[in-house]
């Protein structure tokens, strides 16, 4: 879906994001909709409905919050940011979950070149906004505890980061419109099958490689260093009491809705580092030791890809605990 396992490999064919489909007219195995396949594609629409029911009627809640109570500079810095994060996750959610699924029950690509292209930006443009929001969240609260600013300039530097968070993910992203493409193939037993694939768009293997490096590590290993590092000073914070607890609010916001909202911020650093972790854990296997694939089966790299998109379902579950 990322770029991180190669499409012919991963899952059906269907979800890889950055990869080429090493297919030619000289006959090789056409790929078929297995039972996993159908399994898979059932379980991502139940998480469809479940993620748009739960972030839409989070945003619907924030939104009556807003106009009915009067909030302090840091709740109002706080929702905003969990706004963005929740519209994130609903734009993951439109984008790549409908998709994955129809492409693992057809197997091959049918909506044209210029579909092809669009939707493969789109899909890592909101995986990088999700990676980014939980990062801009972590940072947020921790320069918060460590450099206390006025209320001003709080609320202007949580703007330029969020503002920074979409245009660089379009950025990131925008790659995606001219290294996909459909690849059309002509097979002497099955007849013709065609693929949104990034085959021939590298000249060389090195180009694919780096590209996918640098994929994996925006959305994966330099979102979870600094999630590491923020998260480990908030809760290094927290455990030292609420002297330390510096959010320059108002007198009457109580330290226990403060320490609720740090808590809150972990939670959601670590649910993304917990359901991402084995499928890139699995793409760095397959860099070193391609013959992996033959090594695991369909249904655990279903799963592994499956347990990714309970990161945007769970989102407004620890926002609805700590909200309590």
């Amino acid at each position: 879906m990322n770029g991180i396992i190669p499409i012919e490999h991963e899952t059906n064919c269907c979800s890889a994001a950055n990869n080429s489909l090493l297919l030619s007219s000289s006959g090789p195995d056409i790929p078929n909709l297995t039972v996993s396949g159908k399994i898979r594609a059932f379980i991502t629409i139940f998480l469809f409905f479940i993620s748009m029911l739960l972030n839409g009627s989070f945003l619907l809640k924030l939104q009556k919050t807003k106009k009915g109570n009067k909030r302090t500079t840091c709740h109002t810095r706080m929702q905003v940011l969990l706004k963005n994060l929740m519209l994130a996750n609903l734009l993951e959610t439109l984008l790549i979950m409908p998709l994955d699924a129809v492409w693992n029950l057809t197997v091959q690509w049918h909506a044209g070149d210029l579909l092809c292209r669009i939707l493969s930006f789109l899909k890592l443009f909101s995986m990088y906004a999700v990676a980014f929001i939980v990062v801009v969240i972590s940072l947020d609260r921790c320069l918060a505890i460590t450099m206390p600013l006025t209320r001003k300039r709080q609320l202007n530097l949580g703007k330029h980061m969020l503002a920074s968070v979409w245009l660089i993910s379009i950025i990131f992203a925008a790659p995606q419109l001219f290294i996909f493409r459909v690849i059309a193939i002509e097979n002497r037993l099955d007849g013709s099958f065609s693929q949104c694939s990034t085959h021939g768009s590298f000249s060389a293997w090195w180009q694919l490689t780096l590209y996918n490096l640098f994929t994996f590590s925006c959305l994966f290993i330099l979102p979870l260093l600094l999630m590491l590092i923020c998260n480990t000073i908030i809760i290094r914070t927290m455990t030292h009491g609420t002297k330390k607890l510096q959010l320059n609010c108002t007198r009457n916001v109580m330290p226990q809705a403060r320490l609720k909202t740090l808590k809150m911020t972990v939670a959601f650093a670590t649910l993304y580092i917990i359901c991402w972790t084995p499928y890139y854990v699995i793409g760095i296997w397959y860099w070193f030791e391609p013959e992996m694939i033959s090594k695991v089966s369909d249904p655990v790299n279903h799963f592994f890809y499956l347990f990714g998109l309970l990161n945007p379902c769970l989102d407004p579950v620890i926002y609805r605990y700590f909200s309590m």
